[in-house]
């Protein structure tokens, strides 16, 4: 038996917001009949308030602002299974992408903060690199959860030092990062897919 969807409120939204998201990606929420396959391949989905089936449906609906309270786009992991196995090719993982970046333009509070500072610090890293550097992603992670007051214990802290060293003893992490000769196709990429979401 297939699962139903909560029931939704319409809104004014309903016409004006599901046309703005397939204007802006190309994604036509409008073609999902909610076969559940996009969230039945979902690694993550038994961890999200909000199923990517749902998601499409929420769009349809015009329930922007349930979205972007939702935590569910912090924890998909950006893997893609419930675009590629979607039968009407509906870029389920885009539209993740795009409630993501509407969150950060409307700079609204994410529903999991260290998440969206990961995510954003993870984008800043490539986007200058055009590869990704272990020791430059950390720095700047551990940086900004410290400025939100998320401080960490001890054994927290001994734990990540140790690791830290582990890795620094085999050669896993590099003091200089290095910048990859694709760094601006990549860069074109991100601003492509992420918008917003890149920071300089």
């Amino acid at each position: 038996m297939h699962e139903k969807s909560p029931s939704l409120q319409l809104d004014r939204q309903i016409h004006v917001w599901p046309r703005a998201v397939a204007a802006e990606t190309g994604i036509q929420a409008s073609s999902c009949y909610q076969c559940l396959r996009c969230t039945n391949s979902c690694p993550v989905s038994a961890f999200m308030d909000i199923k990517p089936h749902q998601l499409v449906r929420y769009v349809q609906l015009g329930q922007r602002e349930k979205l972007l309270e939702c935590s569910s786009v912090w924890i998909c992991l950006s893997c893609e299974m419930c675009s590629t196995y979607c039968p009407n090719e509906i870029d389920v993982a885009g539209l993740m992408d795009y409630v993501k970046n509407s969150v950060v333009a409307s700079h609204k509070k994410p529903a999991e903060v260290e998440i969206a500072l990961f995510h954003e610090i993870f984008l800043e890293v490539l986007h200058k690199y055009g590869r990704m550097n272990d020791l430059q992603l950390m720095q700047r992670f551990k940086l900004k959860t410290l400025l939100t007051g998320a401080l960490p214990s001890y054994s927290e802290l001994k734990k990540e030092m140790g690791l830290a060293r582990e890795l620094f003893e085999r050669g896993r992490l590099k003091l200089m990062p290095e910048r990859s000769r694709a760094a601006k196709e990549i860069r074109a990429i991100l601003e492509q897919r992420h918008g917003k979401v890149i920071s300089s």
